[in-house]
């Protein structure tokens, strides 16, 4: 992600950072967004599932918007993911 952002011109987030009491992947607090980055050897429970979509609600009620991108989607189409980001990023 940190790569793909230089790359791409985006705004660097903040990494691993604290949200809402919750730990996420990327942070950008100005624009309110959270990335997730999730790898299905990570997140392929149920209880894996059930945990990110409670958590991403409270994050959603908290006035923060989250994105989840699988790893696979970052690296097989980064180009769609960075306008995706660029868009969510604008001011």
């Amino acid at each position: 992600m940190i790569g793909l952002c230089r790359r791409h011109a985006l705004p660097q987030p903040r990494v691993n950072a604290t949200v809402e009491g919750f730990l996420v992947d990327f942070a950008w607090p100005a624009h309110r967004l959270i990335v997730e980055t999730d790898g299905w050897k990570a997140h392929g429970t149920r209880t894996a599932f059930e945990r990110d979509r409670r958590r991403d609600a409270d994050l959603v009620v908290a006035g923060w918007r989250v994105v989840r991108i699988t790893r696979s989607r970052l690296q097989e189409e980064p180009d769609a993911v960075a306008g995706h980001l660029r868009v969510l990023l604008a001011p």
